[in-house]
């Protein structure tokens, strides 16, 4: 029984996502987790309450059972309103169960990975940011592809509700960095998909991320000093292909 081998793990201490699967099918047991606060992360809290620097909010700075719950009700929300995230099949004090989704966007064959398919990643953002939430940390893992290329988010614990238009706008900039990891996904094509969303959302959004840009770009000699000692920083790199596509797209 899928409960009896939950309450087995949760039973071990063990902390985290673990896989479960249960009668041929997959699941995955979520623990309440470590506590990911501190002085760094609480800093960029404090500044985020500055308005041109709101996009620096976090949610770390909570404790680890407050991210779990805030994740927890965000999933059921989200479910609730239609959106592919993976439905919790059962829940208790400080773990939660739900059902696999498929494979992480980062581990998909590259020729599954189509223009249509980054059109339908972008409109998911676009959906989620005109429901006013934001998912806080987009990244590759987080975003699932199941056999009819239908695309579920994850990972939830960062998310905003009644999230300003920083928050939206961060969420596409982080977006669009970790999608700099997919070497199949050419400028171009990263560059159209950044349409399809700009299309879908309000003028505010769209200001928001020009105003991202031209925050980080001013870090832009950081990422290339970076570069000239470690060549192969990836954060840097990204960083950077970040930048250039957004010059093209403003």
């Amino acid at each position: 029984m899928l409960l009896e081998k939950c309450i087995d793990y949760i039973d071990s201490n063990t902390v985290g996502v673990t896989k479960i699967i249960d009668e041929s099918k997959v699941y995955w047991l979520k623990i309440n987790g470590e506590d990911k606060s501190n002085f760094i992360r609480k800093c960029s809290a404090f500044i985020s309450h500055v308005s041109f620097l709101s996009f620096l909010q976090t949610k770390s700075t909570l404790d680890s059972f407050e991210r779990f719950e805030h994740e927890r009700v965000m999933l059921h929300f989200l479910s609730a309103n239609g959106f592919n995230v993976p439905e919790i099949e059962l829940e208790g004090e400080g773990y939660f169960v739900t059902a696999d989704k498929g494979v992480q966007l980062k581990n998909l064959p590259e020729e599954r990975i189509t223009d249509d398919l980054l059109a339908n990643l972008f409109t998911l953002f676009a959906r989620l940011h005109n429901t006013q939430v934001a998912h806080g940390r987009p990244a590759l893992r987080d975003i699932l592809v199941d056999n009819h290329d239908q695309i579920s988010l994850i990972d939830f614990e960062e998310s905003t509700m009644d999230a300003n238009s920083s928050l939206k706008a961060r969420d596409i900039f982080l977006l669009l960095m970790d999608l700099c990891r997919l070497t199949s996904v050419t400028e171009q094509r990263k560059l159209a998909a950044l349409m399809t969303w700009k299309n879908q959302v309000s003028s505010e959004e769209w200001q928001s991320l020009q105003k991202i840009f031209r925050f980080a770009n001013k870090c832009r000699w950081i990422a290339k000093t970076v570069l000239s000692v470690k060549p192969k920083n990836r954060a840097s790199q990204q960083l950077i292909a970040t930048l250039t596509l957004l010059e093209r797209a403003f």
